[in-house]
């Protein structure tokens, strides 16, 4: 039996994924002497390889907020324009966010090969097409998933890394990785338990097939081109994935929207409904080594919220809050795709606009009447709910005034429901959504309509159900029989749902709009609403004037093209 070597993944990034006894595991490092003796080992092995999401690089920070957060729902609100970085999509090769978040994610890729490898000839008798081996090799396919999406041509590592000389390695094209990925978690889907208590930090099948759902329907979008399949085949794929989800029953849409986001922030799992099909699980906030994350989820891109060191005072836990809900999320979810008696409503009645873009942070207010609770007619930071002010007019007087400069609140700090007062912590048990029962059903409409080319009943009901959730009516389906009016709705759907979930660039790239979306942002900056603020509208048109064509994808980092000799860098940069 040969000796094999599995790369220990850092014990940190496996604590931040913490909140079961799954994850609470350890991983199990094998050095070049020794291999899994037994299942324990094995089972603790396999947390090394879930832990690559929990990297401050992943799904921690880098991937989703500074390289996945430019799109037409969300904006960078500092007006400072350094030369660099994502945030203001001045990025490069050189730009360190781009390196993290490649080497975190190559190294799930390669704690699951050494893991898959190491199963292959453990002491115990073991099958490799069963539980774990199976969990790895889906996750193997995912991250590749991840890395295709982002950077386009990647290389295709099957493979341990156990010399210098494997690090060379040429880039295999995105068309020819994503059926890799698609072969691979369809051989593997039927492996997975079934047994919904997996969700959400596990996988099981149901998770597996709205995953396989999420890669088809990239497979078939617009950026994708050369697959081995007709598109149409892929869409199909899609239908079948994301109607066997539905046909299971293992999950249901939470009545409350906001329940969602208030579990995640509380680090609780939704065992009623299980709506929260998987997500990245963060625990701690680093004041201790027993109560480590490597999440700034909430931190970054929650409600902005600071103040004095009196932290135990505080309403809302320390937050930069470097986010904002765009004007054109506003107005999708205000105006567009309302009944005609909902047309000029007077206040907000979608749940996810009050959630997503609430008319409120934590900054503190000088100037402005006493609506906090300190009696000294001002708002105190991180106490008090300060409302956004536009032309004198705050949103306590018009809920509907500066909706163009409200923080992004899905990931809200609010002691309420974090439920712990904090001093400056930067880093938060807060989890991040990777997959969600609403993203399947509308992936499943998305899937139905483009592959028939017709709306259909079921399609219909699917995004309907979503809309009701969130307490708006939607009109009859006969407005919609018009296979163009339901795939916009879709779309709208899919933005007003799933904003800052670090989908929406990429469902851009797939529809082919993502320079028009943004171009169309632009001229939001020049809307009246933006009048009075022209710091901030200025930082935004900058910032989605920016895109060019390039940003379709990332650039190769400069770093890995330097050992990698076999890599060219993509087209355009």
């Amino acid at each position: 039996m040969k000796n094999l070597k599995v790369y220990a993944l850092s014990i940190l990034a496996v604590f931040c994924l913490g909140g079961c006894s799954f994850l609470e595991l350890e991983p199990k490092i094998i050095s070049d002497t020794t291999f899994y003796q037994s299942e324990s080992e094995a089972y603790s092995g396999l947390v090394g390889v879930y832990g690559a999401m929990g990297g401050e690089h992943f799904y921690g920070t880098d991937y989703i907020l500074m390289l996945s957060y430019n799109d037409d729902l969300t904006y960078y609100n500092r007006t400072s324009t350094p030369n660099s970085l994502s945030y203001w999509n001045r990025h490069s090769a050189s730009s360190s966010e781009v390196y993290n978040a490649w080497v975190d994610i190559y190294q799930g890729i390669r704690n699951a090969n050494a893991f898959m490898e190491a199963m292959e000839t453990t002491e115990f008798e073991y099958d490799t097409d069963s539980l774990y081996y199976s969990e790895a090799r889906f996750l193997r396919a995912y991250y590749h998933f991840i890395l295709a999406q982002a950077w386009g041509d990647v290389p295709l590592k099957t493979e341990a890394t156990k010399t210098p000389d494997a690090v060379t390695c040429a880039a295999t094209p995105q068309e020819e990785i994503l059926d890799w990925v698609i072969e691979e978690m369809e051989a593997t889907i039927p492996m997975l338990s079934d047994d919904v208590s997996y969700a959400p930090t596990r996988l099981m099948q149901t998770i597996g097939q709205g995953i396989l759902a999420r890669v088809c329907l990239f497979a078939a979008g617009e950026s994708v081109s050369g697959m081995s399949l007709d598109k149409s085949e892929y869409l199909k794929k899609a239908l079948d994935a994301t109607a066997a989800v539905i046909a299971s029953g293992k999950h249901q849409l939470n009545p409350s929207y906001s329940a969602i986001f208030q579990n995640y922030i509380a680090n609780t799992y939704d065992r009623t409904y299980y709506d929260s099909m998987w997500e990245a699980d963060f625990q701690g906030d680093r004041s201790s080594s027993e109560s480590w994350s490597n999440g700034r989820i909430g931190d970054l891109n929650g409600l902005q919220s600071t103040g004095s060191e009196n932290f135990s005072t505080f309403n809302c836990n320390y937050s930069y809050g470097m986010y904002n809900a765009s004007l054109k999320l506003f107005d999708l979810y205000y105006e567009d795709d309302r009944t005609e008696d909902e047309t000029g409503l007077s206040t907000v009645t979608d749940e996810r606009q009050d959630w997503n873009m609430p008319p409120y942070n934590y900054s503190g207010s000088t100037s402005q009447p006493p609506y906090g609770t300190t009696g000294s007619g001002t708002c105190e930071a991180s106490i008090d709910k300060t409302p956004y002010v536009y032309r004198s007019v705050s949103t306590t007087t018009d809920p509907l005034t500066a909706c163009a400069q409200r923080n992004n609140g899905k990931f809200r700090r609010e002691v309420e429901y974090e439920g712990t007062q904090d001093a400056k912590r930067l880093y938060t048990h807060i989890n991040f959504p990777i997959l969600r029962y609403s993203d399947v059903l509308l992936m499943y409409a998305e899937a139905s309509l483009e592959y028939t080319g017709a709306t259909s009943e079921d399609a219909y009901e699917a995004v309907k159900s979503v809309r009701d959730r969130a307490g708006i009516a939607t009109k009859d389906i006969s407005e919609y029989s018009d296979p163009d009016a339901f795939r916009q709705l879709i779309r709208n759907e899919r933005g007003r749902e799933l904003c800052f979930e670090a989908l929406r660039k990429y469902d851009l790239i797939r529809w082919g709009i993502l320079l028009e979306a943004m171009s169309e942002c632009v001229d939001d900056t020049s809307d009246d609403r933006w009048v009075g603020n022209t710091a901030l509208s200025n930082a935004a048109a900058n910032i989605y004037s920016s895109f060019e064509e390039k940003h379709y994808y990332l650039p190769i980092p400069l770093t890995e093209l330097g050992v990698n000799d076999e890599l060219e860098q993509n087209p355009l940069w």
